[in-house]
């Protein structure tokens, strides 16, 4: 299609309708209730999660017709979760709409991708969804949230040879006086304890380079987060036993525990009762 009938396909769409586009291009793989709550969450507009439901399937459907967005046979939580388990993805046609909103127009491949890639995708997206929830409840302030690739590291590695550092999530907050920078790993216990330390060499090397040091100031936290206490425990004790890693650039926690470290309490910190 040309570029002006792009232009006049934008023109029907409303800036909402464009917000779940950018974040599907974004986390790449989003359920109907993962885009519900970043978009249609109950307020002003909705009064209940069922208008909220209505509305959010109203959209979805609208940009499916559009031959914008197409949805995957995996289906979260099985038949009985309905139309909140259906994942979508941007078809080609969604994805050439965003190359043309953005002047970038690196091509893209779409096909059914693997229960293993959807389960860590929409875990990852998971993260991200509650990172803007938080900002949205004025818990934080979301400075940056980036996304695979753009979120990529490239450093020379020990034989000079470039090497890509590829973080599942990179996030700046602010919170009263306090700035964070994380690197988050999100882990769904599928992976031998070996590769995971292969990633945390990774990341210790990239820490030694003073890459990330020079260009931001700082270097983040690399934060794990796993599905269970148990998992943290073994990834935790792994790292601490490998000598050569330093144990404090890295923290291991479970998904429940996220919210705590992402957005703790500091007025015990600042001496507020």
């Amino acid at each position: 299609m040309s570029p002006q009938i792009w232009s006049q396909l934008v023109e029907r769409l409303s800036p909402r309708d464009l917000g779940v586009l950018d974040d599907l291009e974004s986390f790449r793989l989003l359920t109907s209730r993962q885009i519900q709550r970043l978009h249609f969450a109950v307020g002003a507009e909705h009064a209940t999660v069922s208008a909220a439901t209505r509305a959010t399937q109203r959209a979805l459907t609208k940009l499916e017709s559009f031959g914008l967005l197409d949805r995957l046979q995996y289906r979260v939580g099985g038949v009985r979760h309905g139309s909140q388990g259906i994942v979508w993805q941007l078809t080609s046609s969604g994805s050439r709409l965003q190359q043309e909103r953005s002047g970038n127009h690196n091509r893209h491949r779409y096909s059914e991708p693997t229960n293993l890639f959807v389960d860590h995708t929409l875990a990852v997206a998971e993260i991200g969804v509650q990172v803007r929830e938080l900002g949205h409840a004025r818990r934080i302030e979301v400075l940056e949230l980036a996304t695979e690739p753009a979120n990529w590291r490239s450093f020379l590695g020990s034989n000079a040879q470039a090497v890509t550092l590829k973080p599942d999530l990179a996030l700046v907050t602010a919170s009263g006086d306090y700035e964070d920078h994380w690197f988050i790993e999100v882990d769904r216990a599928t992976e031998h304890l070996p590769k995971v330390l292969t990633k945390c060499v990774a990341y210790a090397r990239y820490a030694a380079s003073g890459v990330e040091q020079q260009s931001r100031g700082v270097f983040p936290r690399v934060l794990w987060l796993t599905p269970t206490q148990a998992r943290a425990t073994a990834i935790g004790k792994a790292i601490t036993d490998t000598a050569t890693l330093p144990a404090d650039l890295f923290l291991t926690r479970t998904n429940a525990d996220f919210a705590a470290v992402i957005a703790p309490d500091r007025r015990l910190d600042q001496g507020v009762p």
